[in-house]
């Protein structure tokens, strides 16, 4: 069968069984790596085709010592079935080594090409590439090895065979081209070198062996070798890059979720601190203040709620700046961590207003509240002591408003708005106070937001007419005329009834409504007047009428309202302007101008409830004042038995400065006797008349000028002029 002799072991086969098992190894590798990395492409198929490769090779070895003819036409059909099936991944390789798209009618018909040749392999009694197979003539190698091998008649489908294996790897030999084209010129080069490695093995086997007659063994198996080196290397290469790349992306991203993890706390911090002191602010208190309040009620627990306000602290950001108020900020927001509980939380809402949250606290509601009290009176103690800023010494107060819970409060913001409402009575309580929250305190709370609600609704919907009154309480001089009469302001709410000014004026001076008020006063007073003359009333002293604080500040207020006095067709003069010492003290010289104004366009100006205040001798003496009014404090201890009234004294003292003086509150007759005795001007209280509404004031007049008419007409019927003398004239006036 073998001419040259028996098979014998060698070199060559030895190294198609060492291709196989490179190609076998490779394959598995990246096989495994290929399902690592998702079952990518380019892995999988180069994987596959080292399979091909490592079958081809090994199947070669089989037919190169084989010992009979059907082994050797075996091993002929696998090494052509793995050459067929090798298409498919092939043309799956180059398009995803070369980075092409995939194309999924190419990889169809390729294996559908692959397919049919292999089961031609199969069917055909010769193989593939020939009709039939016989033994051939043995190839004798130079180092003595003994190849087994085959003849036969060659097929057609063989020469189709080879003749399509030309064309992929022309086709595959042009996609490398362009790779090198397109900038990868390494990756393009190997792909090249591989492609014609087995482009030459082609022609040695087709040309050499086949068509010169050359008893050479094929290089086929061997040209795979480069092939399965090289790919092997530039994927590897390739691999190493990406997982370089890959972990470079990985330390990029690990930064940026650093950065972005710092910056996330930064925005965090941010939100929930203050940027000056670095205390948690509004939005971090409330937070905190939620959680503990649900903990409490879970719990059965107690907790407090501290909000403290420093004192008159606008007068330093006034005098000295925006900058030394925040760096005093600093300090106070020291000084009060220092003074804190440890287990307690400080934060600032806003300004000048910091809050202090205890809790949770065990123990009795009363111990809860001597704890919190302790905390409080720690904090106004502390801050009031002086504060070195920037080599001044600067000193600040602080109120504190407690509000301990649970305590029936809805929420959170209901707690806040009690330690509020606390915090503003250690306010009005002077100042530099502690106050704990009580329940009548959010009933007062409650009525006064009734009040506000009630006085702006009536303001803006027009309703004063039907909800405010003019009451009127006449003034009488020592001879019992009518010199004037004062307009007092009532309000009839609808929830509430009658309501005098001295429960609704200091909420309408508070709330800005005053000014408002004011001008529907003096509307209403002009028209009383003009009504009076218009019916004959026996009216022709001054209407007199308060004016407060926050009026006689406005810009432009004499301006304003003799502008409306004359619009209203009354002379300035008819009405009488009573002002309170508070009034004057607030800016005194530009009180004193608007004054000074008020008095040229003829309006009288009284200052009303002189002595109670802070009274100044030299301010008095410098006020356009027409009429000095007297306060009751001082009429009510008029009796028969003083000796020494200091109602004496400022009746003097207005009349050495050339004012009018009227006594308020003269309620007995002995008041009235020893205030005309003292030389007091005029008269106004319940002796008099208690205030009443425009109906009963006309009533009065009418009456007082009938009773004033009674004794002149007796005089004139008994025709004795000097029969009344003055202390007649006393009786008579004392009588009225």
């Amino acid at each position: 069968m073998i001419d040259t002799g028996p098979v014998i072991f060698g070199y060559y086969t030895a190294a198609l069984v060492a291709t196989a098992g490179i190609a076998l190894a490779s394959g598995t590798q990246f096989a495994v790596i290929g399902l690592w990395r998702r079952r990518e492409a380019v892995y999988l198929s180069y994987a596959m085709l080292c399979l091909c490769v490592a079958i081809l090779s090994f199947s070669n070895a089989l037919l190169h010592t084989a010992s009979s003819l059907p082994v050797a036409t075996a091993a002929m059909r696998a090494m052509i079935g793995a050459a067929a099936i090798s298409f498919l991944p092939f043309v799956v390789f180059i398009r995803a080594y070369t980075g092409g798209p995939a194309q999924p009618r190419l990889q169809l018909a390729v294996g559908a090409a692959a397919g049919f040749f292999s089961w031609l392999n199969l069917d055909l009694p010769g193989t593939l590439f020939f009709t039939r197979v016989a033994p051939g003539a043995g190839i004798a190698l130079p180092w003595g090895e003994q190849l087994y091998g085959l003849a036969g008649v060659p097929s057609t489908w063989g020469l189709l065979f080879h003749a399509l294996t030309y064309v992929a790897f022309l086709w595959a030999l042009s996609l490398a081209v362009r790779q090198m084209r397109e900038g990868e010129r390494l990756r393009g080069a190997l792909l090249a070198i591989c492609l014609l490695s087995q482009f030459a093995a082609l022609l040695w086997g087709d040309i050499v062996v086949d068509a010169l007659g050359h008893h050479y063994p094929y290089l086929d198996a061997f040209s795979f070798l480069p092939f399965v080196l090289l790919m092997g290397v530039s994927l590897a290469t390739q691999l190493h890059q990406r997982t370089v790349q890959l972990e470079q992306t990985t330390r990029r991203l690990e930064a940026e979720a650093h950065i972005r993890r710092e910056a996330e706390f930064n925005l965090r911090h941010v939100a929930y601190h203050d940027s000056l002191t670095g205390l948690p602010n509004r939005l971090r208190a409330l937070d905190h203040l939620a959680e503990l309040h649900t903990e409490t009620l879970a719990r059965g627990q107690h907790g407090a709620v501290l909000l403290i306000d420093l004192d008159n602290f606008k007068t330093i950001n006034d005098a000295l700046g925006h900058p030394i108020g925040d760096r005093m900020l600093e300090a106070i927001a020291d000084r009060l961590l220092a003074a804190a509980p440890t287990d307690a939380m400080l934060a600032r809402l806003g300004g000048d207003e910091f809050v202090l949250v205890l809790g949770p606290l065990a123990g009795s509601t009363a111990s809860v509240q001597a704890q919190a009290q302790q905390a409080a009176e720690s904090m106004v103690a502390r801050l009031a002591e002086p504060v070195m800023v920037d080599s001044r010494i600067l000193a600040v107060g602080a109120s504190v408003g407690v509000a301990l819970f649970p305590a029936g409060e809805q929420d959170v913001a209901d707690l806040l708005r009690r330690a509020d409402i606390a915090l503003y009575r250690a306010k009005a309580a002077g100042r530099n106070a502690v106050r704990l929250f009580l329940e009548p305190m959010q009933q007062e709370a409650d009525t006064r937001l009734t009040l506000e609600r009630g006085l702006r609704t009536a303001l803006e919907q027009e309703r004063m007419p039907t909800q405010f009154a003019l009451h009127f309480q006449p003034q009488v001089n020592r001879r019992g005329e009518l010199v004037g009469a004062e307009a007092l302001l009532r309000w009839h709410h609808p929830q509430l009834g009658e309501l005098s000014p001295a429960v609704f004026i200091p909420l309408a001076e508070e709330t800005g409504l005053i000014h408002a008020l004011g001008a529907w006063v003096i509307g209403e007073a002009c028209a009383h007047i003009r009504g009076w003359d218009r019916d004959g009333v026996p009216f022709s002293g001054r209407l007199a009428v308060n004016v407060s604080a926050w009026q006689l500040s406005q810009p432009r207020f004499a301006e304003q309202l003799e502008a409306q006095v004359r619009a209203a067709g009354i002379e300035p003069s008819r009405l009488a302007l009573e002002l309170t010492e508070s009034a004057l003290l607030r800016d005194f010289d530009s009180a004193l101008e608007t004054l000074k104004q008020l008095s040229a366009a003829g309006f009288r100006l009284a200052l009303d409830d002189f002595g109670t205040g802070y009274s100044s001798l030299s301010y008095l003496q410098r006020l356009p004042l027409d009429v000095l009014k007297v306060d009751r404090a001082f009429v009510s201890e008029l009796t028969p038995n003083t000796t020494n009234p200091l109602a004496g004294f400022i009746i003097d003292v207005a009349h050495r400065l050339g004012i009018a003086t009227v006594a308020e509150g003269v309620e007995t007759v002995p008041q009235r006797l020893a205030l005309e005795r003292l030389g007091c001007d005029g008269l106004q209280g319940y002796l008099i008349c208690r205030p009443v509404d425009e109906a009963g004031f006309r009533r009065w007049l009418v009456e007082h000028q009938q009773a004033r008419a009674l004794p002149q007409a007796q005089r004139s019927a008994h025709d004795t002029p000097g029969a009344h003398d003055a202390s007649a004239h006393d009786r008579n006036s004392s009588g009225d």
